[in-house]
Formats: C-alpha cells, structure tokens, sequence
C-alpha cells in the first residue's frame, strides 16, 4: 500500500502505477475474504545504527508481518518481491505456514529448462517438485512470457478443469486471494479522514 503524502519524509516512496504516486509505503498482511488487516509495517529504508535498526531484507520483512498468525497452519499468498524457495520452506518448517506466490526468474535454484519457452507451445506448463514444494512454469499467450510460481501449500501439479486456457490449480488459487492488500488500498482511500499535512505522521495515522 502507498499512503500518498508529499511532506517532508527521509523515507517517502515513489511508486508510479498507483493513484498518488509519492507517500509512505505500508507493507501489511491482509484477509483475502475479509480484508482484515491483521498487521502493517512502515517501510522506512535504511536506518541509522541503534535500536530502530532492522533487516529490510524481503525474509526478514515477511517474518515480521506473519507473526500474529505463525503456528496456524494458514496459507500466504505474496508476490515475487517477497517470495523466495528458503523462504517458503522456512516459514513452512519453523511457522507451520504454507506460501503460494509468483517468483522472479532470476533465482538461482530455477532450473534453466523452466525459463527457456521456444520450444513450448500455448498455454502449457511444467511442474517441479521438490521437499515440501511445488515449483510451476506456465506459458502465456504472449510470445516467449511464461509465469512462475511456488506453492508449499499444494503438493501436486493439476490444471483446473474449468480453465479455457488450461491454467494450472496453485494460479487459479494465486489470482483469487492475490488482491487482499489491493482492496485496502482501494477502500481506504474511499473512506479517507486524513488532512492535507506537510508531515508524514498525520496523513498515515489519520487514514
């Protein structure tokens, strides 16, 4: 999410595909039915040594926003800027939650033959499997894009029977519960009570 505000701020975002372009980034962990928010953080870069201090590293950000639900057993949707294989197994195996997300093709533990789509026809997918993880490359129509996605959450590779194009189960399920932080952001900027403010603090703890 992306708090516009365009006061003074060390850690205001520039982010050009949403209604106000500058603000305050919130990193947050939202209900895909409900769209509770059940917690948010400030992304404020990199700070000064001392307490405030702390890893702005995609791992360690998702660890911190999933520790009101660690030991649940639910499942977390992300995207590829969060999304990773060591972190996948670690918040299987030490927070009893399962991911499902896109990732980004520059990831070394890809294998190469999961990039490579000039051989592949329209609509098709490969599937890798490994301890606790579901790695899935489906080709889209355009010419040589393919996606990627993780899953710890389902174990097998299927293709939802009543998809057109032959989308695979875990991309059905990314597409449904992707869009959580989404409708916040839409519905709080409906509902907005913030005050035109050149400090940061007002227009965030105002919204």
């Amino acid at each position: 999410m992306l708090e516009g505000c365009r006061g003074r701020c060390s850690f205001r975002q520039y982010i050009p595909n949403k209604p106000n372009k500058y603000g305050i980034k919130i990193q947050a962990l939202v209900d895909s039915r409900t769209f509770y928010t059940a917690n948010m953080e400030i992304y404020v870069g990199t700070q000064p040594d001392g307490q405030y201090k702390c890893d702005n590293s995609p791992m360690s950000i998702v660890k911190r926003i999933v520790a009101p639900i660690s030991k649940t057993g639910r499942n977390v949707t992300m995207d590829n800027w969060y999304s990773s294989i060591p972190l996948s197994l670690d918040l299987l195996k030490n927070h009893n939650l399962t991911i499902v997300g896109t990732i980004r093709k520059n990831k070394r533990e890809i294998p190469p033959c999961f990039l490579d789509t000039k051989k592949r026809t329209l609509n098709s997918s490969v599937y890798g499997y490994g301890e606790d993880i579901l790695l899935t490359s489906y080709v889209l129509k355009k010419i040589n894009k393919n996606v990627l996605l993780i899953s710890t959450m389902r174990e097998q590779g299927d293709i939802d029977p009543e998809s057109v194009e032959k989308k695979p189960e875990v991309i059905m399920f990314y597409n449904q519960t992707k869009g959580g932080v989404d409708v916040v952001d839409e519905l709080k900027g409906e509902y907005s009570v913030s005050r035109i403010s050149c400090r940061w603090s007002q227009p965030y703890f105002s919204s």
